[in-house]
């Protein structure tokens, strides 16, 4: 919000609602709640689907796709204040969420009319947030977005290019599941052919992907991508057992994945190949990056730890955290989002409520920050 404007305040049952500079502001009920206390950020739908939920350039960044238990696609843009200050609507569900470039998020997902799916860039600007909708055409079908490379837009295709001229000779070959898209023309898939790929980013120029020979099972690999050769390269000469999405350490050379049926965080130098591992004690699933340090989120538990993790020394316990105390109103902690100039550590959950078969009036999706009173508690550690 633009500073030294008068702005407009209006109490409404939520909360106060300020407006300005082109957003407007939200301060939550939960701020009444202790400092020592997590903050309830947002209850979501009991049908949401979705964990897309991301820090970046100074705004967490939510996506939703449910409300009243019906489509309703959005991104919903909270400040470090704890103020909703912006909502964007979206023409499709925002399936996945990642950071592009300085100010902006990208969103993936499927609308329901017309029946495609699309990418969307919702970004920040001094006026205020816009978003840039791109539909895929249908000869293409993302189910998440790998990064951008000498100004084109990759994609993972889970079910694969339906139009690949070898498919249909042979039922046990792998299929073509990343393609190119850009704001105009067809898509385009890479001859690499890669089995259940689940999701992924961009690292150089190549691309870290955790994949799965069966998306049913807890198994999984992760493997790097180099698109201009189409040369896989597997990290792990086995299956890990209940993957997260890998995150790469801010050296720029470790990647760290966790492995939650095994409660362990990996630790890979991906220019020497050295491994190293830690025991979470846990069920590790979403790992975050602050500084030097490693956010380390525990499904089940709803709990997590604060790892540092510098180049030459040990992995290190500095801080723990919970959202534990929120009960039924907070499911699992799917996701984690960290804050490196506040030290704030957010938490979503999102599971879809089944009708026919569970009580779905109350919903246990959420969206929760650490205590205020938390704010730069291991800062400066992290920075060592």
């Amino acid at each position: 919000m633009r500073r030294g404007l008068l702005n407009l305040c209006l109490w409404t049952g939520l909360g106060v609602v300020v407006w300005g500079a082109g957003v407007w502001s939200v301060a939550l009920a939960s701020e009444e709640g202790a400092p020592s206390d997590p903050v309830l950020l947002a209850a979501m739908d009991a049908a949401e689907p979705y964990a897309a939920m991301v820090f970046h350039g100074g705004y967490l960044w939510v996506g939703q796709s449910r409300k009243d238990h019906r489509a309703n696609y959005r991104v919903t843009i909270f400040n470090r204040e704890d103020h909703r200050i912006h909502e964007v609507m979206l023409k499709h569900s925002a399936s996945t969420m990642q950071a592009y470039g300085p100010d902006a998020v990208i969103v993936t997902g499927t609308a329901g009319e017309p029946n495609l799916t699309a990418w969307s860039i919702v970004r920040a600007s001094a006026s205020g947030f816009t978003v840039e909708h791109h539909w895929i055409p249908a000869e293409a079908w993302a189910s998440g977005w790998l990064g951008s490379i000498t100004g084109k837009e990759f994609f993972l295709d889970l079910g694969g290019n339906y139009d690949d001229p070898d498919g249909s000779n042979d039922p046990q070959l792998a299929a073509q599941t990343i393609f190119t898209a850009s704001s105009s023309g067809k898509p385009s898939y890479l001859k690499t052919r890669l089995r259940g790929p689940i999701s992924g980013f961009k690292h150089g120029n190549k691309f870290v992907i955790l994949r799965k020979n069966d998306v049913r099972a807890s198994g999984g690999k992760i493997v790097i991508l180099d698109p201009a050769t189409g040369l896989l390269q597997e990290l792990f000469e086995r299956n890990l057992d209940g993957p997260g999405e890998p995150v790469v350490l801010q050296d720029g050379e470790r990647l760290a994945v966790a492995e939650s049926n095994r409660g362990i965080v990996h630790f890979v130098n991906l220019r020497t190949g050295e491994k190293s591992e830690f025991a979470t004690g846990g069920a590790p699933k979403s790992l975050a990056v602050s500084g030097n340090c490693l956010i380390v989120g525990m499904e089940a538990e709803k709990k997590g730890l604060v790892l540092r993790v510098s180049q030459n020394g040990p992995v290190e316990t500095l801080d723990s955290f919970h959202f534990d105390s929120l009960g039924e109103a907070f499911l699992g902690l799917r996701r984690i989002a960290a804050d490196p100039v506040t030290g704030r550590i957010y938490g979503e959950s999102a599971y879809p409520c089944n009708a026919a078969v569970q009580d779905c009036s109350k919903t246990w999706n959420a969206v929760v920050a650490s205590p205020r009173a938390s704010r730069g508690t291991f800062l400066e550690q992290c920075s060592k």
